[in-house]
């Protein structure tokens, strides 16, 4: 029954979890859209048609004109000539009502004919009740007063030379062709023929309207056929195209609608013109490059997904680095970016892992906005992503061996060599001026020296912000005048002592299994701060009596599993990183103190005595440098212990001291193996062997005793001296007499 609720809160935590790293992606996510849509978005101009243009406005990516594309789309289409067929039928027709209107035609001038024999001189006209009948005899033509009078007025010699004419011509007009839209040519090609012997005003009052009514052409458009060939000339017009960095409009000349046309399409323009499509395509394109770099930590770095605080520095290194590469590459030059720094500043913060993680997502972000933003050409995209992704990879490689401040600017160095050579490859490949490509890949020195002075000045600020364990900063803990140290070496020199064994044990074991030796080392420093509360009851700060004789053994290990902490606060209080802070708070795990817990099983006995109420809170060690710490701390106490050490005392007690903490279960939540926890006991055994090797048994010896021996024997010396002196002077004279 008690499995159910812990699985129950196991099962929140996870989906508490998934829902932050959800939140983080989309927070993320949106970060990065903002500044890529300030990266992307195009500067704006307030123009209007026959306005001088301020600047040269240049194109950021291909575009169509579309009022020049059309005007040459429908000029080559209306130069399309039309498809004709002839209709054999329109003779017939025009034959036919031709006959018809002439017949009606016979029949006005014989109504005129009628109307003046009636006249009774010859000065009379015809009244408008005359010019009425004659038009009621017209079915289809219409004639004015004047033309009718013509008509009316006509012979019928004159008449009927007329109709034969004028019927001959029409059918030799369309026994050859007459094309549609071309009435007005055959009339005049007709006129040619008749009227040469025809009365002029018979023949514009009468003819003329007679074969606009009846002629029609017999060659007719081919509709179908025509829009067909008209469509074809459209779609054969290329399109009239801006391409990339093309000016649109230069300085100082006036722009023209089509122009207006183009920088509205492009998004150019102040007001209502946005270029949906490249926000849409840039948000796309964002998301599918955080989805690949997702998929690389879920492969690679999973232990990032639970690492809040270094997800928190990562984005906000990055965004740094990517805005100040946009800045630098906007105002100054796209080789000049500092790419660098995102690398350089994740690896001394965080470590080589995630460093290349961030290098591979701004490598692909920069690369993407530079591209997106500034319209760069294929040779400079190659450039920008060679040199962020290989320059980055080396600054991790050189700066993970070396963490020294000093070595930032080494590293900033032999990068800035080598993007100038991949710069200067790429122009070689691309371009034929030699000294143009070697003076813009002279920038990349710059840019990664730039890089690594920012790395230099911006790693404490974010240091103290987040509080990150690096090892610039660790190496700062490890000064004896850290007052923290200086109060364990001054109040508590018996756990100083013991801290200073314990990190040379951990930082040995630390190396042997590649874990982070440097981060052993100050927190075995560190990991007893919390007997300076109460110094006097560990044992090696003692001297003469123990207070835990007179003291209760529950009261007893209160006090001494109070000290982790206690620990833990003061490292809070002088605000050590968290990972010195979690080894404190881990390094006894939830071991028990078997000293007290045998005591009271021994004035108790065992069947009233939990051994659960003698154990530290814990948690167990959750990492190997934690894990280490406490095997260190273990074997220290233990060993110092042993009367008359040995190779082989020592080798087995650190062997069965670990094998205690492993079958406790105090390794289970850290990630050593069991060939580490073997690396691990052969580093202790060789740390121990200098520790406590066998010493020579030195004699005893009366230095007085010697000393007085010594000056009799300079005395005896110096009276020989003097008696050979004194026999060379007396032999002197008897020599010379």
């Amino acid at each position: 029954m008690e499995e159910t609720p812990k699985k129950a809160a196991s099962w929140i935590d996870s989906l508490s979890h998934r829902v932050r790293q959800a939140l983080f992606a989309l927070m993320t996510y949106v970060v990065l859209l903002v500044v890529c849509f300030l990266a992307v978005s195009p500067e704006q101009y307030d123009l209007h048609v026959g306005d001088v243009a301020p600047k040269t406005i240049t194109a950021g990516k291909d575009t169509v004109d579309e009022i020049t594309t059309e005007r040459r789309r429908q000029a080559a289409a209306d130069a399309v000539s039309p498809v004709y067929f002839k209709d054999e039928t329109v003779s017939e027709q025009v034959m036919a009502d031709m006959e018809k209107i002439f017949s009606e035609l016979r029949a006005v001038r014989e109504l005129g004919t009628q109307i003046r024999s009636t006249w009774e001189n010859d000065g009379q006209s015809y009244s408008e009740a005359d010019y009425t009948q004659a038009s009621g005899l017209l079915s289809d033509l219409s004639l004015s007063s004047y033309q009718l009078r013509t008509l009316m007025n006509t012979s019928e010699r004159d008449f009927e030379a007329l109709y034969q004419s004028l019927k001959s011509a029409t059918n030799t007009t369309l026994v050859s062709t007459i094309t549609e839209g071309q009435i007005s040519d055959a009339i005049n090609n007709i006129q040619q023929i008749v009227a040469y012997n025809t009365r002029t005003d018979l023949w514009y009052n009468v003819a003329i309207p007679t074969l606009r009514l009846c002629l029609r052409p017999n060659m007719l458009i081919d509709q179908t056929a025509t829009e067909e060939n008209r469509l074809k000339a459209y779609e054969a017009v290329e399109p009239t195209v801006y391409k990339q960095d093309q000016n649109i409009v230069v300085k100082g000349d006036r722009v023209s609608a089509e122009q207006i046309a183009v920088m509205e399409s492009l998004g150019l323009l102040r007001g209502d013109s946005v270029d949906l499509s490249m926000y849409a395509a840039s948000a796309l394109t964002l998301a599918l490059i955080l989805a690949a770099v997702y998929l690389f930590v879920y492969l690679f770095v999973p232990q990032l997904f639970h690492a809040g605080k270094s997800a928190l520095v990562l984005l906000i290194v990055g965004l740094l680095t990517i805005t100040m590469s946009l800045l630098v590459g906007r105002y100054m030059s796209v080789s000049a970016m500092p790419v660098m720094l995102a690398a350089m500043l994740a690896v001394n913060l965080l470590g080589a892992r995630p460093a290349f993680v961030l290098n591979f997502a701004v490598s692909l972000l920069i690369t993407f906005l530079t591209v997106t933003g500034y319209g760069l050409e294929t040779s400079q995209m190659l450039s920008v992503l060679l040199t962020t992704s290989i320059g980055g990879l080396l600054s991790i490689h050189m700066m993970s061996k070396n963490p020294v401040r000093i070595f930032v600017f080494v590293t900033g160095l032999v990068v800035g060599v080598l993007d100038f050579a991949i710069l200067a490859a790429v122009g070689v490949l691309t371009s034929s001026d030699l000294s143009n490509t070697l003076a813009v890949s002279g920038y990349a020195i710059l840019g990664a020296i730039a890089a690594a002075i920012m790395c230099v000045g911006l790693q404490p600020i974010l240091e103290a912000a987040f509080n990150l364990v690096t090892p610039s900063k660790l190496i700062e803990l490890s000064n004896p005048n850290q007052p923290l140290l200086r109060r364990l070496m001054i109040e508590t020199p018996g756990t100083y002592h013991h801290s200073m064994i314990v990190a040379n044990l951990g930082e040995a074991a630390a190396e042997a299994i590649g874990a982070d030796a440097l981060l052993v080392r100050v927190g075995a420093y560190y990991h007893d701060i919390g007997k300076l509360i109460r110094p006097l009851y560990f044992k090696e700060n003692q001297i003469g009596e123990n207070p835990h004789d007179k003291t209760d053994p529950r009261v007893s290990t209160a006090i001494l599993t109070e000290h982790t902490r206690d620990g833990v606060e003061l490292a809070k209080k002088h605000h050590l990183p968290e990972a010195i802070i979690d080894m404190i708070r881990q390094h006894h795990g939830d071991t028990p103190v078997m000293y007290f817990y045998a005591k009271t099983v021994k004035q108790l006995g065992e069947a009233n005595v939990d051994v659960n109420d003698f154990r530290y809170e814990g948690p167990k060690p959750q990492t190997a440098e934690a894990a280490i710490l406490m095997l260190s701390d273990t074997v220290e106490a233990a060993v110092r212990s042993i009367q008359e050490p040995t190779q082989a005392k020592i080798s087995a007690m650190i062997r069965k001291l670990v094998r205690g903490k492993m079958e406790d279960g105090q390794l289970d939540e850290c990630t050593l193996t069991f060939r580490d926890i073997g690396k691990i006991c052969t580093a202790y055994e060789n740390t121990l062997k200098g520790v406590y090797h066998q010493r020579i048994e030195y004699p005893s010896v009366d230095l007085n005793r010697a000393r007085r021996q010594s000056q009799k024997r300079q005395d005896q010396k110096q009276q020989e001296q003097a008696l050979q002196a004194e026999k060379t002077e007396e032999k002197a004279p008897e020599e010379k007499a």
